[in-house]
């Protein structure tokens, strides 16, 4: 799928081994990566004698069994920055393109007074017994980078630009050969939740967009001749909310649209019978030039928001969606996780996180049947799940 969206948890402070003991403290997943072939690479942190450690694991058989790699001693220290002892806040991301290449990025406290951040950027061609820094300094990028995605040999990255807008980098996969790519103004949201990313790749088409709870602020998409030319984004007739497009082909896309979004206001030319804050399946034909909703996604309350996280909706192959939504049992409102095999029709609950107050963080599809979330359970643990078989079943793995 190419799908590369950011995201951000509170790093996990999971429990300390015993004292003495020479097994590894319990990992809490921050960030993975997958590949096809069920190799697969997860950033975790975990509780240690100096406060928060991180560590990579990597695993060869779809999650079942996983090793710790080698952490660079200067990722360490930038996981241990605190801003206070409530939590750390450095924020970093895993991904890899292929066997070899991969990055670890997003953003780490500046160490200034007034509380902002600073981009990272870490990248492996041995997959991951070593890992380099880029010289972010240099390409100037400022706050943190939000996303990074790779297609045909190349690397993409967004980052801060400047205060108010982003902007958008490219390399060489086996090298660090950054350079600025000129793409339509990107804009930060003026308030809301902080801002997210995301790359979508697929066959010589290419889609980037920033945003955050209050919709999309700025978006591009890649054409045939190598251009990065402002787009409009899937629901921004319908609302505008954040929501990434999953692309079957260059010309094939589906999402997931929230009508209304953030201010409950509908563009005129909205298609009737789309009421304010129901969601809808929305198919593009033409490369992402336009979307027409197909059906309405028909689980629990319909005017209960489905959850915007990174990787959601998730769609593996073509008919098969999966979203999350909270659903009202009593006094609680457990998250579901809800797949659909044709296409909207019928929809089947296929996971709820346990216990009931924990929800999915982040999804990412590798292949129509490898799939991975991450499901926090409070605002300092996480698990991993895993699929094999395109979303329908889901058992947890031990990390």
């Amino acid at each position: 799928m190419a799908v590369v969206a950011s995201f951000t948890i509170l790093t996990p402070l999971v429990g300390a081994p015993l004292a003495g003991s020479t097994t590894p403290a319990p990992t809490s997943p921050i960030s993975v990566s997958f590949l096809p072939s069920g190799e697969g690479w997860m950033l975790g942190a975990y509780h240690c004698r100096t406060d928060t450690c991180v560590r990579v694991e990597h695993t060869s058989n779809n999650g079942r069994t996983w090793t710790v790699e080698t952490v660079p001693a200067p990722i360490q220290k930038l996981m241990r920055t605190t801003s206070s002892d409530y939590y750390p806040v450095a924020q970093l991301t895993i991904f890899f393109a292929n066997a070899n290449d991969g990055w670890i990025y997003g953003s780490v406290p500046s160490g200034n007074t007034n509380g902002t951040t600073k981009p990272v950027l870490w990248s492996t061609n041995d997959a991951g017994r070593r890992w380099s820094p880029v010289s972010v300094t240099s390409l100037a990028m400022k706050y943190g980078i939000l996303s990074v995605g790779a297609s045909h040999g190349q690397v993409y990255a967004i980052g801060w630009n400047t205060d108010q807008s982003f902007g958008l980098w490219r390399s060489p996969i086996s090298t660090n050969s950054w350079r600025r790519v000129r793409t339509p103004t990107l804009f930060a949201a003026a308030g809301g939740t902080g801002m997210d990313g995301a790359l979508v790749f697929k066959g010589n088409s290419g889609w980037l967009m920033v945003g955050n709870d209050r919709g999309v602020t700025g978006a591009a998409r890649l054409t045939s001749s190598g251009h990065w030319v402002k787009w409009a984004g899937p629901c921004a007739n319908v609302g505008g909310n954040f929501a990434v497009p999953v692309a079957y082909s260059s010309t094939s896309l589906v999402d997931a649209c929230t009508i209304g979004g953030f201010g409950g206001n509908v563009a005129p030319g909205t298609p009737k019978g789309l009421k304010m804050s129901t969601s809808w399946i929305f198919i593009s034909h033409d490369g992402g030039l336009t979307f027409a909703p197909t059906r309405q996604i028909g689980v629990g309350i319909p005017t209960t928001w489905i959850t915007q996280v990174s990787g959601l909706p998730a769609s593996p192959s073509p008919g098969t969606i999966l979203v999350a939504k909270p659903i009202n049992e009593g006094q609680a409102s457990p998250e579901h996780l809800f797949a659909t095999s044709n296409g909207g029709k019928t929809w089947a609950s296929v996971y709820t996180p346990s216990p009931q107050t924990a929800a999915i963080q982040f999804i990412t599809f590798a292949s129509p049947r490898l799939g991975a979330a991450i499901v926090q359970i409070t605002s300092s643990t996480t698990y991993l799940i895993i699929s094999t078989d395109g979303g329908r079943a889901w058992r947890r793995t031990d990390t």
